[in-house]
């Protein structure tokens, strides 16, 4: 009998039903698998209800499919703490389609509706993002002024600086946002390093400045070797020439060499790791100090070339074989 009752108890216990916060936990800590199927064993009174649809929004693979669930999600009613979340994702959505009047609309509801709201600061951005897109970009950047008046942690100082920056640069006041990107990407730490980094890799091969490029490249692929957008960088860079035929000319005729530089460096001990990769090639491989605005950093050379075109060759046999963009350089 007492085995029995024991039996009847893990039945009961196995076939109990998952609560609605169950569910969100299992998705929020990546059990999609068991989200999906405790989603699937709801009641089809329960999957009419609007938290029900929002957590199939968010198992849903599909994009327009998921954003349709939140929409029908908002129109069946869902609990408080999740109605900024399905705000939050839509207008993310929005964004990235180009739907900006949608956009537009869901941050001046969000904005209007949650003045204390968790999101506030990146729907602030948004806001001036969604400016920047459609050109308004005076417009964008007092948004971003008065996102930096409001918001004084160092995080969203350096995010808001970002922003600010990125819409100088569409508005083609460069001057100011280079400087305030060179001082965001001299920083030793903190999230504006690496976005600095980009943006100003970007600039300098949207002007052919080859040397700055490269420069600013290898410094974000050092510190970052896995940021997003470094192989797009990469293509960006390698139609740039490496050395024009004028400078080349004036170099031969005062006996200079040229060297393939490999890399800029701000920390010695990665210059060092880099470099052994290329001993194996037989050229002499040095690792140079350079002083550059207030910092030293190391940059690493390989070979010592009579002419360019006996550098440019070997400097494309490197890029063939390692992935990577180089630079033949007179020394």
């Amino acid at each position: 009998m007492r085995k029995f009752f024991l039996s009847c108890a893990v039945i009961l216990i196995s076939a109990a039903p998952v609560s609605s916060g169950d569910i969100y936990t299992m998705i929020v800590s990546g059990d999609i698998d068991a989200a999906r199927d405790s989603l699937s064993k709801l009641s089809t009174a329960a999957q009419r209800d609007g938290n029900y649809l929002f957590y199939l929004s968010l198992v849903e693979r599909r994009a327009l499919k998921s954003v349709e669930l939140m929409e029908a999600a908002q129109k069946a009613g869902v609990s408080a703490i999740y109605r900024e979340e399905i705000k939050y994702r839509l207008v993310q959505f929005m964004i990235l389609s180009g739907n900006t009047r949608q956009a537009s609309k869901i941050t001046t509801d969000y904005l209007t509706q949650h003045e204390g709201g968790k999101r506030r600061p990146q729907f602030m951005r948004y806001s001036a993002l969604i400016d920047e897109q459609d050109k308004r970009y005076d417009a964008a950047v007092r948004q971003i002024d008065r996102f930096l008046l409001q918001y004084d942690s160092d995080n969203l100082q350096t995010l808001g600086q970002i922003d600010k920056a990125r819409i100088m640069m569409s508005h083609r006041k460069t001057i100011a946002a280079r400087a305030l990107l060179r001082k965001l990407s001299s920083q030793k730490s903190g999230e504006g390093v690496a976005p600095a980094l980009y943006y100003l890799t970007l600039d300098a091969t949207s002007r052919k400045r080859t040397d700055d490029a490269v420069f600013f490249y290898n410094l974000l692929k050092e510190g970052y070797p896995a940021s997003i957008g470094l192989d797009a960088l990469l293509d960006n860079m390698s139609g740039l020439s490496s050395y024009s035929k004028r400078e080349r000319i004036a170099d031969q005729r005062t006996g200079t060499y040229y060297s393939v530089q490999l890399g800029v460096f701000a920390d010695k001990k990665n210059a060092a790791r880099f470099s052994k990769k290329f001993e194996k090639y037989g050229h002499k491989v040095e690792i140079k100090s350079k002083y550059i605005s207030g910092r030293t950093y190391r940059v690493v050379f390989v070979g010592r070339f009579s002419s360019y075109e006996e550098a440019a060759r070997f400097e494309q046999k490197l890029e063939t074989e390692h992935k990577e963009v180089f630079q033949v350089v007179a020394r």
